[in-house]
């Protein structure tokens, strides 16, 4: 058994860490010696978003309803295709802030999302 999840780490230089819900980003600045680091808060939603894509095997498309259905429905709160398309457009620009591309997150019409071929580990803790 692997215990629980922390996180992840994407890309080798990014950090979702999931109890204290923020992304982090560490840049090594060679020519200066020096080390940059970004750090974005995420809500809960977007947490739960992006964590479901994260868990999801790679190129692995995931429903529009089992995003809504986790990420809201499970939580008792109310979902809609205009809440998720939203929250989409909310986590990639937190995603683009610490240096992910824009179309980190995929999307297929009228099927779903996934993360469109990026390494992302798991980080387990327990």
């Amino acid at each position: 058994m692997k215990g629980k999840i922390y996180g992840f780490v994407i890309d080798e230089e990014v950090l979702l860490d999931i109890n204290k819900r923020r992304l982090v980003r560490f840049t090594d600045e060679s020519s200066v010696s020096a080390m940059t680091i970004r750090v974005v808060t995420l809500n809960v939603n977007l947490v739960r978003l992006l964590t479901l894509l994260l868990m999801t095997n790679s190129d692995a498309i995931v429903s529009k309803d089992d995003i809504l259905n986790n990420v809201w429905e499970a939580h008792n709160l109310s979902s809609s295709s205009q809440r998720l398309w939203h929250a989409i457009n909310e986590l990639r620009k937190k995603l683009s802030a610490v240096g992910l591309p824009a179309d980190f997150i995929a999307s297929v019409r009228d099927a779903g999302y996934y993360i469109d071929n990026h390494k992302v580990t798991a980080i387990f803790y327990g």
